[in-house]
C-alpha cells in the first residue's frame, strides 16, 4: 500500500480488490473517446492487465477528492535507464471533470516522483490528437509535444524536470491559495512492489 496527499487529494495506490471499480469505469463511451485503446474490457482482461502491472515499474492510483472516488491517475513502465515512466490520468465522475481535482492529484503525483523520490528526469505522457482538453491540460503542467509526433493519432509529450520545477512552483503557488492541506504528505508500507527509493522514503517516515 502507498498512499499520497496533498490539496485535499488522497492517492491510493491500486490493489485487486480495485480492478472492478477501475474496469466499470474504464468501459464508459465518455473514458474510451479518448483511450487509445476502445475494446471492451472483460473480468479476465482486467485480472491479466492488474497482473502486469502490479509491481515496482507501474505506480496506479484511485483519486479520492471530498470523500469520493473520481478517478485513476498513474505513472507506468519506469525506465530507470531512460529517467522517465509515462503518466496518465482519467477522471470518471463527470462532478469534476474540468475542476481543480484533475490538477490537484497531477500536482501531488509529479510533487512526490519528480521532486521527492527524484529518480525521473522527465516525465511523459500520450494524447489523443483530437483530445483538446488533455492536451491544454498537459501543456498547462509544462509537457511539450516530441518532434515528429505533430501527425501521430496517438501523441507522445514530456516533461522535463527542469521545466516541471519552474512550472509547478507556479502551479503550486496557485493550488497553495485555493486548497487546505498544502503540505505533501506519504505513507506505507515498505514492498518488493516499490523502487529502492520509495521504500527508502517510507523507512524514514517510520524512524
Amino acid at each position: 500500500m502507498l498512499i499520497l496527499k496533498q490539496y485535499g487529494v488522497t492517492l491510493t495506490r491500486i490493489q485487486e480488490k480495485d480492478i472492478e471499480l477501475i474496469r466499470y469505469w474504464r468501459n464508459q463511451s465518455d473514458i474510451v473517446n479518448f483511450m487509445e485503446y476502445k475494446n471492451y474490457i472483460f473480468p479476465e482482461s482486467q485480472k491479466k492487465w492488474f497482473a502486469s502491472i502490479d509491481n515496482k515499474l507501474n505506480y496506479y492510483f484511485i483519486i479520492e477528492f471530498e470523500n469520493k472516488k473520481i478517478g485513476l491517475i498513474n505513472v507506468k513502465n519506469y525506465d530507470r535507464i531512460a529517467g522517465f515512466g509515462e503518466g496518465g490520468i482519467f477522471i470518471w465522475d463527470k462532478n469534476y471533470i474540468g475542476s481543480f481535482a484533475a490538477v490537484f492529484s497531477s500536482l501531488c503525483l509529479l510533487n512526490f516522483m519528480l521532486l521527492k523520490v527524484n529518480v525521473c528526469s522527465k516525465s511523459r505522457v500520450r494524447i489523443l490528437s483530437n483530445n483538446d482538453r488533455a492536451i491544454h491540460y498537459n501543456k498547462l503542467l509544462g509537457y511539450k509535444l516530441l518532434q515528429d509526433q505533430e501527425k501521430e493519432i496517438n501523441q507522445l509529450y514530456e516533461l522535463d524536470v527542469k521545466d516541471y520545477v519552474l512550472m509547478g512552483e507556479k502551479l503550486n503557488k496557485a493550488a497553495q491559495a485555493l486548497a487546505d492541506d498544502t503540505s505533501l504528505i506519504y505513507y506505507g508500507e515498505v514492498s518488493e512492489k516499490n523502487i529502492d527509493e520509495i521504500n527508502a522514503l517510507l523507512i524514514r517516515k517510520t524512524i
